[in-house]
């Protein structure tokens, strides 16, 4: 029945006269269950690590919405914390990292990567695929090496990673070898998803505004290609499509279409009508309203999607999505708006 879900044959360039919805951040914190989950526990981390609760709150957003896709409810720091960087997310604060890698010591000292330190993730897909309608698709996910490496230097969130920018000048050659580390335990990762039950993947390079346009090459675009490569040549993955999610990256659009990526997810600044000109029969396209839009009158948002709709009218491969993820401030009533007005439309 999967063959005949919206989302997948957009993945495969397919024009569908409704385009398939879902939402970046669907589960959380705009959700009342959702936060009366969240409140039983101190550390998120220690959440992403139920898989019971995790698939729960994977399917808050389905029972309420219809929507067209479920997403893996985990976190892309599951893997540093794989490598013992101790991560924990404090209110307020966000992930911090006890032990981060402040020095190419660290890195040298990095122990191997077992992905079934990550059990629990697995867990949590098989949970969700046995819960979802069979015609419905799960994505799974992970952030891409540089955002992790980023994280992980860094010690935790930063306005502008200053300590990381620093490192990555004087340490090149180091850096790069920790993110061949990252690249190949996303890979390992990835695919014990796909194993579990993912249908789709999607990479989530969060920190791509940080780098130049030459040092996003450098650092992460050879480093998400390599991973892309990797999905593409082993059995087990090379037939689960793909969607690469980069936040303003300096290069644009045109530099991430050279990873051949199924599906490239536009942050909300993007220009449509220049992301359907490089990318048009090539790579479906995902995205992307600005979420404060859901802050509007509904008939301000009304507008804005019409005028998005028809701008991807004839896309083969278009996904209605956000352009980030949705913020804790939203009614859950705008989401059910924007959806059923997508669908209207």
């Amino acid at each position: 029945m999967l063959d005949q879900s919206l989302f997948l044959r957009a993945l495969n360039k397919k024009t569908n006269s409704v385009p398939p919805i879902w939402y970046m951040r669907q589960a959380g914190r705009y959700l009342p269950e959702y936060r009366a989950v969240r409140s039983k526990f101190k550390n998120f981390l220690d959440m992403c690590k139920n898989p019971d609760v995790c698939c729960e709150l994977a399917l808050q957003p389905i029972d309420r919405f219809n929507l067209d896709a479920s997403i893996l409810f985990s976190d892309i720091l599951t893997i540093p914390d794989a490598f013992n960087l101790g991560v924990e997310f404090k209110e307020g604060e966000g992930p911090v990292f006890n032990n981060p890698i402040r020095n190419i010591e660290a890195i040298a000292n990095l122990p191997s990567f077992d992905p079934q330190e990550l059990s629990y993730v697995y867990k949590c897909v098989s949970n969700i695929r046995g819960a979802l309608p069979t015609s419905l698709p799960l994505i799974g996910f992970c952030g891409s090496p540089w955002t992790l490496a980023a994280y992980s230097i860094e010690g935790g969130s930063s306005k502008d990673f200053a300590f990381t920018r620093n490192f990555i000048s004087e340490n090149p050659k180091e850096t790069q070898h920790l993110l061949g580390v990252y690249t190949d335990a996303c890979f390992e990762y990835l695919k014990e998803q796909v194993l579990a039950g993912i249908d789709a993947i999607q990479i989530f390079d969060s920190w791509a505004g940080l780098l130049g346009k030459e040092d996003y090459k450098v650092f992460s675009l050879n480093y998400i290609n390599d991973l892309v490569q990797q999905l593409k040549e082993d059995d087990v993955t090379k037939d689960t499509p793909v969607i690469i999610f980069a936040r303003q990256p300096k290069g644009g659009i045109e530099q991430l279409s050279a990873c051949k990526p199924e599906c490239i997810s536009l942050y909300w600044d993007e220009s449509i009508e220049d992301s359907i000109h490089i990318l048009k029969g090539n790579t479906a396209i995902q995205g992307n309203l600005n979420p404060l839009i859901l802050k509007e009158e509904n008939s301000i948002i009304y507008n804005e999607l019409k005028i998005m709709l028809d701008k991807f009218k004839d896309y083969p491969g278009y996904i209605f999505n956000l352009g980030h993820g949705i913020t804790p401030d939203i009614n859950p009533d705008k989401i059910k708006f924007v959806t059923d007005t997508v669908r209207e439309l």
